[in-house]
């Protein structure tokens, strides 16, 4: 599929503005590293900054996804995307075109689930035989580059990555230390799919909460969190 240019996404803005009252809109893609969208208005004019990550999308998703911004703007509603917005997002399309850049864009990652000390791939799959996972196809897993001690993972759930913080890369901690914080980030992936929003609700506390050494890992977390770098 063809990229959408500025061209395009401007005519596509200008309409949906037309029909909220807006006879001067300006609309941009532009490089964010995550999925967001920004505006600057006044009375008669409002100019957005659109993730270039929507480029790649259908004329019917992006003047959808047009809509929402226009409604959000004006009405301080929290709009859900329509069934083609969310489609688009879920598609393998959207991972193939986008994640790339993502990455690109993420440059406290080292790109590889191969640390010095431990694999996150191979953890992956002895989470899966454990039974603790569903088989997951196209994560992305990575370490990070910086060794940060508070937030030792996190997932991006639009683009299936997940980060790992080289602090956990250690022959000093045992193995299910960053085990256990993969499955952390892998099941906030399987559950946050759907809506592409990770949360933390009851029945994610109650899936975390399968992992056999859960208090140990945390209780060894708590000491990475407390040295000192």
């Amino acid at each position: 599929m063809a990229g959408k240019d500025d061209q395009d996404i401007q005519e596509i803005f200008k309409g949906t503005g037309r029909r909220h009252g807006y006879d001067f809109v300006e609309a941009n893609f532009f490089p964010f590293k995550e999925l967001k969208s920004t505006w600057h208005r006044n009375r008669w004019k409002v100019a957005f900054r659109i993730s270039d990550y929507m480029s790649g999308c259908g004329e019917d998703v992006l003047t959808d996804y047009s809509d929402a911004l226009f409604r959000r703007m004006v009405n301080g509603e929290r709009v859900a995307y329509t069934d083609s917005v969310m489609c688009w997002l879920k598609s393998d399309e959207f991972i193939e075109m986008n994640r790339p850049l993502y990455l690109e864009r993420s440059r406290n990652l080292s790109l590889s689930p191969e640390g010095r000390y431990h694999d996150l791939q191979s953890a992956m799959n002895g989470l899966r035989d454990k039974g603790l996972i569903e088989d997951m196809e196209d994560v992305h897993l990575t370490w990070t580059r910086s060794a940060n001690r508070k937030r030792v993972g996190y997932c991006s759930v639009l683009m299936k990555v997940i980060a790992i913080s080289s602090a956990l890369d250690s022959l000093e901690l045992p193995s299910f230390v960053p085990e256990y914080v993969l499955y952390h980030e892998l099941v906030h992936l399987e559950m946050g799919r759907e809506t592409l929003s990770p949360r933390h609700g009851r029945e994610f506390r109650r899936k975390e909460r399968l992992f056999p050494l859960w208090e140990e890992a945390e209780s060894w977390l708590r000491r990475v969190a407390s040295q000192k770098t």
